[in-house]
Protein backbone atom coordinates (compact mmCIF):
# COMPACT_ATOMS: atom_id res chain seq x y z
CA UNK A 1 0.00 0.00 0.00
CA UNK A 2 1.71 3.11 -1.49
CA UNK A 3 1.83 6.25 1.34
CA UNK A 4 -0.30 9.22 0.82
CA UNK A 5 1.93 11.96 -1.75
CA UNK A 6 3.50 8.75 -3.15
CA UNK A 7 4.13 9.74 -7.38
CA UNK A 8 2.42 6.84 -8.89
CA UNK A 9 3.20 8.00 -12.66
CA UNK A 10 5.35 10.67 -14.18
CA UNK A 11 4.28 11.61 -17.93
CA UNK A 12 7.02 13.53 -19.31
CA UNK A 13 6.26 16.03 -22.03
CA UNK A 14 8.54 18.08 -24.44
CA UNK A 15 6.29 21.13 -23.43
CA UNK A 16 3.90 22.42 -20.90
CA UNK A 17 1.02 20.25 -19.87
CA UNK A 18 -2.21 22.64 -20.36
CA UNK A 19 -4.91 19.37 -20.18
CA UNK A 20 -5.49 16.67 -17.71
CA UNK A 21 -8.73 14.39 -17.58
CA UNK A 22 -9.56 10.51 -16.46
CA UNK A 23 -11.29 8.25 -17.25
CA UNK A 24 -14.52 7.59 -16.04
CA UNK A 25 -13.14 4.08 -13.98
CA UNK A 26 -9.77 6.05 -13.07
CA UNK A 27 -8.25 3.56 -14.96
CA UNK A 28 -6.61 6.10 -17.79
CA UNK A 29 -5.56 9.59 -17.86
CA UNK A 30 -4.99 11.83 -20.66
CA UNK A 31 -2.51 14.47 -20.79
CA UNK A 32 -1.94 17.39 -23.54
CA UNK A 33 -0.16 20.77 -23.84
CA UNK A 34 2.18 22.31 -26.08
CA UNK A 35 3.86 20.15 -27.74
CA UNK A 36 1.54 18.51 -30.25
CA UNK A 37 0.83 15.17 -28.48
CA UNK A 38 -2.07 13.99 -26.59
CA UNK A 39 -1.12 10.85 -24.40
CA UNK A 40 -3.22 8.51 -22.63
CA UNK A 41 -1.64 5.93 -20.30
CA UNK A 42 -2.69 3.75 -17.79
CA UNK A 43 -2.61 4.23 -14.14
CA UNK A 44 -1.40 0.93 -13.50
CA UNK A 45 -1.19 -1.32 -16.19
CA UNK A 46 -1.65 -1.00 -19.93
CA UNK A 47 -0.84 0.29 -23.34
CA UNK A 48 0.28 3.48 -23.51
CA UNK A 49 -1.09 5.48 -26.84
CA UNK A 50 0.28 8.91 -28.60
CA UNK A 51 -2.39 10.73 -30.85
CA UNK A 52 -0.45 13.93 -32.47
CA UNK A 53 -2.41 17.00 -32.54
CA UNK A 54 -2.41 19.85 -34.97
CA UNK A 55 -1.42 22.38 -32.15
CA UNK A 56 -1.82 23.12 -28.34
CA UNK A 57 -4.24 20.94 -26.09
CA UNK A 58 -6.35 23.02 -23.70
CA UNK A 59 -8.70 20.90 -23.22
CA UNK A 60 -9.57 17.29 -23.08
CA UNK A 61 -13.28 15.31 -21.58
CA UNK A 62 -13.68 11.38 -21.35
CA UNK A 63 -17.29 10.70 -22.75
CA UNK A 64 -19.54 9.14 -19.99
CA UNK A 65 -18.39 5.56 -21.21
CA UNK A 66 -14.99 6.20 -21.52
CA UNK A 67 -14.89 5.50 -25.39
CA UNK A 68 -14.80 8.58 -26.37
CA UNK A 69 -12.30 11.71 -25.82
CA UNK A 70 -13.11 15.32 -26.69
CA UNK A 71 -10.27 17.26 -27.43
CA UNK A 72 -9.58 21.69 -27.92
CA UNK A 73 -7.33 21.10 -30.25
CA UNK A 74 -6.14 24.93 -31.12
CA UNK A 75 -9.04 26.40 -32.81
CA UNK A 76 -10.31 22.98 -33.22
CA UNK A 77 -12.88 20.67 -31.09
CA UNK A 78 -12.29 16.64 -32.01
CA UNK A 79 -13.72 13.59 -30.90
CA UNK A 80 -11.05 11.13 -30.84
CA UNK A 81 -11.34 7.12 -30.03
CA UNK A 82 -9.99 7.28 -26.61
CA UNK A 83 -8.91 3.17 -27.22
CA UNK A 84 -6.59 4.35 -30.67
CA UNK A 85 -6.40 8.22 -30.47
CA UNK A 86 -8.15 7.93 -34.36
CA UNK A 87 -10.69 11.47 -35.38
CA UNK A 88 -13.98 10.81 -35.57
CA UNK A 89 -14.99 14.04 -36.71
CA UNK A 90 -13.27 17.77 -36.43
CA UNK A 91 -13.71 20.92 -37.13
CA UNK A 92 -12.94 24.78 -36.07
CA UNK A 93 -14.78 26.04 -33.57
CA UNK A 94 -14.64 29.56 -34.38
CA UNK A 95 -12.17 29.88 -37.16
CA UNK A 96 -9.14 32.62 -36.13
CA UNK A 97 -9.92 31.63 -31.68
CA UNK A 98 -8.43 29.26 -29.93
CA UNK A 99 -10.96 26.70 -28.10
CA UNK A 100 -9.97 26.87 -24.06
CA UNK A 101 -12.44 24.40 -22.93
CA UNK A 102 -14.12 21.13 -23.95
CA UNK A 103 -17.05 19.13 -21.89
CA UNK A 104 -19.77 16.55 -22.44
CA UNK A 105 -22.72 17.61 -21.53
CA UNK A 106 -26.69 16.32 -21.74
CA UNK A 107 -27.91 13.74 -24.37
CA UNK A 108 -24.90 12.99 -26.24
CA UNK A 109 -23.49 16.93 -26.66
CA UNK A 110 -20.36 18.38 -26.20
CA UNK A 111 -19.74 21.92 -24.33
CA UNK A 112 -17.00 23.91 -25.88
CA UNK A 113 -15.83 27.62 -25.11
CA UNK A 114 -13.36 30.27 -26.80
CA UNK A 115 -12.90 33.73 -24.78
CA UNK A 116 -16.06 34.95 -26.27
CA UNK A 117 -18.19 31.52 -27.53
CA UNK A 118 -19.98 28.74 -25.76
CA UNK A 119 -20.81 26.03 -28.46
CA UNK A 120 -23.09 23.31 -28.26
CA UNK A 121 -22.42 20.74 -30.68
CA UNK A 122 -23.42 16.96 -31.80
CA UNK A 123 -21.02 14.47 -30.17
CA UNK A 124 -22.42 12.02 -33.39
CA UNK A 125 -21.00 14.49 -36.07
CA UNK A 126 -19.51 17.50 -34.46
CA UNK A 127 -22.77 20.05 -35.79
CA UNK A 128 -22.81 23.16 -33.56
CA UNK A 129 -26.27 22.73 -33.09
CA UNK A 130 -26.01 26.45 -31.07
CA UNK A 131 -23.99 29.19 -30.41
CA UNK A 132 -24.08 31.39 -27.05
CA UNK A 133 -21.65 34.39 -27.58
CA UNK A 134 -20.18 36.79 -24.96
CA UNK A 135 -20.16 40.58 -26.26
CA UNK A 136 -17.74 42.00 -23.68
CA UNK A 137 -14.68 39.18 -23.39
CA UNK A 138 -13.32 37.23 -21.79
CA UNK A 139 -14.49 33.87 -20.50
CA UNK A 140 -12.07 33.61 -17.95
CA UNK A 141 -13.99 30.47 -16.34
CA UNK A 142 -16.97 28.14 -16.71
CA UNK A 143 -18.28 25.47 -14.82
CA UNK A 144 -21.26 22.94 -16.54
CA UNK A 145 -24.22 21.55 -14.33
CA UNK A 146 -24.09 17.89 -13.14
CA UNK A 147 -27.10 17.18 -15.91
CA UNK A 148 -25.04 19.28 -18.51
CA UNK A 149 -28.05 21.45 -18.92
CA UNK A 150 -26.43 24.99 -17.45
CA UNK A 151 -23.38 26.35 -17.45
CA UNK A 152 -22.01 29.53 -15.47
CA UNK A 153 -19.46 31.68 -16.82
CA UNK A 154 -17.06 34.18 -15.21
CA UNK A 155 -16.75 37.20 -17.45
CA UNK A 156 -13.83 39.28 -17.50
CA UNK A 157 -14.30 43.05 -18.63
CA UNK A 158 -10.84 44.22 -18.63
CA UNK A 159 -10.25 43.04 -22.20
CA UNK A 160 -10.98 44.60 -25.44
CA UNK A 161 -11.15 47.95 -27.11
CA UNK A 162 -13.63 49.30 -24.04
CA UNK A 163 -12.00 47.30 -21.18
CA UNK A 164 -12.77 48.12 -17.59
CA UNK A 165 -13.14 46.58 -14.42
CA UNK A 166 -16.35 45.07 -14.60
CA UNK A 167 -17.41 41.52 -14.83
CA UNK A 168 -20.15 38.94 -13.81
CA UNK A 169 -21.02 34.98 -13.02
CA UNK A 170 -23.80 34.68 -15.41
CA UNK A 171 -25.99 31.23 -15.68
CA UNK A 172 -27.33 30.44 -19.06
CA UNK A 173 -29.37 27.65 -20.43
CA UNK A 174 -27.78 25.54 -22.76
CA UNK A 175 -31.17 24.10 -24.74
CA UNK A 176 -32.19 27.57 -25.71
CA UNK A 177 -28.86 29.53 -24.79
CA UNK A 178 -30.50 32.42 -22.74
CA UNK A 179 -29.20 34.08 -19.53
CA UNK A 180 -31.11 32.43 -16.29
CA UNK A 181 -29.49 34.85 -13.72
CA UNK A 182 -26.36 37.32 -13.31
CA UNK A 183 -24.38 38.28 -10.06
CA UNK A 184 -22.09 41.53 -10.95
CA UNK A 185 -19.45 42.15 -8.33
CA UNK A 186 -17.47 44.96 -8.50
CA UNK A 187 -14.95 43.67 -10.95
CA UNK A 188 -13.76 41.30 -12.90
CA UNK A 189 -15.38 37.34 -12.22
CA UNK A 190 -12.05 35.22 -12.21
CA UNK A 191 -13.31 31.76 -11.19
CA UNK A 192 -17.20 29.40 -10.57
CA UNK A 193 -18.12 26.84 -9.54
CA UNK A 194 -21.89 25.06 -9.27
CA UNK A 195 -23.32 23.35 -6.46
CA UNK A 196 -23.92 19.21 -7.05
CA UNK A 197 -27.56 20.31 -7.25
CA UNK A 198 -27.01 23.34 -9.45
CA UNK A 199 -28.74 25.25 -7.39
CA UNK A 200 -26.32 27.51 -5.86
CA UNK A 201 -23.12 29.28 -7.81
CA UNK A 202 -19.74 29.97 -6.66
CA UNK A 203 -17.56 32.79 -7.46
CA UNK A 204 -14.81 35.12 -6.69
CA UNK A 205 -13.87 38.14 -8.02
CA UNK A 206 -10.95 40.95 -8.76
CA UNK A 207 -12.60 42.66 -6.12
CA UNK A 208 -11.64 40.52 -3.60
CA UNK A 209 -14.29 38.95 -2.57
CA UNK A 210 -16.03 35.33 -2.65
CA UNK A 211 -19.43 35.50 -3.25
CA UNK A 212 -22.52 32.44 -3.32
CA UNK A 213 -25.58 33.50 -5.27
CA UNK A 214 -28.87 31.00 -6.04
CA UNK A 215 -28.52 29.98 -9.86
CA UNK A 216 -32.09 30.75 -10.87
CA UNK A 217 -32.26 34.59 -9.93
CA UNK A 218 -28.79 35.26 -9.00
CA UNK A 219 -29.93 36.75 -5.35
CA UNK A 220 -26.65 36.83 -3.43
CA UNK A 221 -26.56 34.41 0.05
CA UNK A 222 -23.47 35.48 1.46
CA UNK A 223 -20.16 37.22 0.92
CA UNK A 224 -16.82 37.31 2.36
CA UNK A 225 -15.78 39.59 3.11
CA UNK A 226 -19.43 41.11 4.60
CA UNK A 227 -19.91 44.12 2.73
CA UNK A 228 -19.13 46.28 5.80
CA UNK A 229 -15.33 46.86 6.17
CA UNK A 230 -13.01 47.82 8.92
CA UNK A 231 -10.50 50.70 8.62
CA UNK A 232 -7.28 50.14 6.55
CA UNK A 233 -5.71 49.68 9.43
CA UNK A 234 -7.75 46.95 10.61
CA UNK A 235 -8.87 45.04 7.25
CA UNK A 236 -8.10 41.28 7.69
CA UNK A 237 -5.57 40.89 4.58
CA UNK A 238 -6.02 37.18 5.40
CA UNK A 239 -9.70 37.55 3.60
CA UNK A 240 -7.88 39.33 0.49
CA UNK A 241 -6.80 37.95 -3.39
CA UNK A 242 -9.69 35.15 -3.80
CA UNK A 243 -8.67 33.61 -7.34
CA UNK A 244 -9.90 30.13 -7.65
CA UNK A 245 -12.67 28.09 -6.02
CA UNK A 246 -14.37 24.89 -6.39
CA UNK A 247 -17.67 23.06 -4.46
CA UNK A 248 -17.78 19.71 -2.42
CA UNK A 249 -19.20 17.34 -4.82
CA UNK A 250 -20.69 14.82 -2.38
CA UNK A 251 -22.96 16.59 -0.34
CA UNK A 252 -22.39 20.25 -1.37
CA UNK A 253 -21.53 21.06 2.28
CA UNK A 254 -18.50 22.53 2.00
CA UNK A 255 -16.62 24.96 -0.38
CA UNK A 256 -12.02 25.67 -0.86
CA UNK A 257 -11.57 28.80 -2.47
CA UNK A 258 -7.75 29.49 -3.16
CA UNK A 259 -6.26 32.94 -2.50
CA UNK A 260 -3.45 35.47 -3.23
CA UNK A 261 -2.46 35.64 0.29
CA UNK A 262 -0.97 31.92 -0.31
CA UNK A 263 -3.89 30.09 1.84
CA UNK A 264 -7.21 27.62 0.57
CA UNK A 265 -9.67 27.93 2.91
CA UNK A 266 -12.80 26.14 3.34
CA UNK A 267 -15.57 27.77 3.43
CA UNK A 268 -19.30 26.17 4.92
CA UNK A 269 -21.45 26.58 1.90
CA UNK A 270 -24.51 27.70 3.16
CA UNK A 271 -22.42 30.71 5.50
CA UNK A 272 -19.16 31.37 3.88
CA UNK A 273 -17.74 31.03 7.40
CA UNK A 274 -14.19 29.26 7.61
CA UNK A 275 -13.88 25.61 8.79
CA UNK A 276 -9.72 25.50 8.04
CA UNK A 277 -6.92 26.49 5.62
CA UNK A 278 -4.27 25.20 4.36
CA UNK A 279 -1.19 25.50 5.59
CA UNK A 280 -2.62 25.27 9.06
CA UNK A 281 0.02 27.14 10.80
CA UNK A 282 0.28 26.87 14.47
CA UNK A 283 -0.72 29.78 16.58
CA UNK A 284 2.30 32.69 17.20
CA UNK A 285 3.94 31.17 13.84
CA UNK A 286 5.25 34.32 11.78
CA UNK A 287 3.56 34.79 8.70
CA UNK A 288 6.08 33.05 6.18
CA UNK A 289 4.93 34.66 3.07
CA UNK A 290 3.46 32.20 1.20
CA UNK A 291 2.96 32.50 -2.90
CA UNK A 292 -0.46 32.69 -4.07
CA UNK A 293 -2.57 29.75 -4.75
CA UNK A 294 -3.47 28.93 -8.42
CA UNK A 295 -5.27 25.68 -8.38
CA UNK A 296 -8.26 24.36 -6.12
CA UNK A 297 -10.12 21.03 -6.27
CA UNK A 298 -12.50 19.09 -4.37
CA UNK A 299 -11.81 15.09 -3.47
CA UNK A 300 -14.92 13.43 -4.64
CA UNK A 301 -15.16 12.27 -1.14
CA UNK A 302 -15.91 15.82 0.20
CA UNK A 303 -13.99 14.68 2.94
CA UNK A 304 -10.26 16.17 1.02
CA UNK A 305 -9.34 19.12 -0.88
CA UNK A 306 -6.52 20.00 -2.79
CA UNK A 307 -4.01 23.54 -3.69
CA UNK A 308 -0.98 24.27 -5.65
CA UNK A 309 0.80 27.29 -5.14
CA UNK A 310 3.40 29.60 -6.88
CA UNK A 311 5.43 28.26 -4.51
CA UNK A 312 5.49 25.25 -6.29
CA UNK A 313 4.14 23.13 -3.45
CA UNK A 314 1.02 20.68 -3.93
CA UNK A 315 -0.79 19.93 -0.61
CA UNK A 316 -3.67 17.52 0.07
CA UNK A 317 -5.52 18.33 3.42
CA UNK A 318 -8.73 17.87 5.21
CA UNK A 319 -11.66 20.23 6.28
CA UNK A 320 -9.58 21.25 9.68
CA UNK A 321 -6.65 21.98 7.03
CA UNK A 322 -4.28 19.27 8.12
CA UNK A 323 -2.04 18.19 5.68
CA UNK A 324 -2.05 14.49 4.33
CA UNK A 325 0.74 15.64 2.39
CA UNK A 326 2.76 18.97 0.83
CA UNK A 327 4.78 17.75 -2.38
CA UNK A 328 7.54 19.90 -4.05
CA UNK A 329 6.82 20.38 -7.46
CA UNK A 330 7.43 22.46 -10.46
CA UNK A 331 5.33 25.43 -11.43
CA UNK A 332 1.75 23.44 -12.03
CA UNK A 333 -0.48 24.80 -14.44
CA UNK A 334 -3.37 22.55 -14.36
CA UNK A 335 -4.67 19.75 -11.50
CA UNK A 336 -7.80 17.45 -11.26
CA UNK A 337 -8.50 14.53 -9.70
CA UNK A 338 -9.77 10.70 -10.54
CA UNK A 339 -13.47 10.31 -10.34
CA UNK A 340 -13.08 7.61 -7.56
CA UNK A 341 -10.65 10.28 -5.65
CA UNK A 342 -7.59 7.80 -5.42
CA UNK A 343 -5.49 9.68 -7.52
CA UNK A 344 -4.76 13.42 -7.92
CA UNK A 345 -3.21 14.90 -11.33
CA UNK A 346 -1.01 17.90 -12.04
CA UNK A 347 0.66 19.01 -15.25
CA UNK A 348 3.74 21.13 -15.46
CA UNK A 349 6.09 22.57 -18.17
CA UNK A 350 7.67 19.46 -19.09
CA UNK A 351 5.62 17.05 -17.54
CA UNK A 352 2.43 15.45 -15.38
CA UNK A 353 2.14 13.56 -12.48
CA UNK A 354 -0.19 11.17 -10.84
CA UNK A 355 -0.02 11.67 -6.93
CA UNK A 356 -1.47 8.29 -5.11
CA UNK A 357 -3.53 9.75 -2.12
CA UNK A 358 -3.80 6.36 -0.69
CA UNK A 359 -6.40 3.41 -0.91
CA UNK A 360 -8.44 4.42 2.39
CA UNK A 361 -9.28 8.00 0.46
CA UNK A 362 -11.62 6.77 -2.59
CA UNK A 363 -15.37 6.24 -3.12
Amino acid sequence: MSEPGTVARLIEHTGSVQAIAFSPDSTRIAVGGSDSVLRIRPVGIGADVDMPTGGSVTGIAFSPDGTGLAVADFEEVQLRDASTGAILWHGPLAPGNSVNTVRFGADGQIVAATDTLVAVLDAANGAVTRQIPVERPLIRDLDLSRDGTRVVLAIDERHGGDHHNAGAARVVDLATGKKISELTPDNAVLAVAFSPDAEQVLCCSADDSTRMFTAEDGKEVWRVPEMEQPSNDELDVSQRGPNCVAYDPKKGRWTVVGGADGFARVLDADTGDEKGRAPKLDPGVPDPGLGAVTHVAFSPTGTLAASACIDNVVRLFNLEGRPLYANTTDEVLTMRFSPNGRWLAIGCFDRALVIDNGETHQV
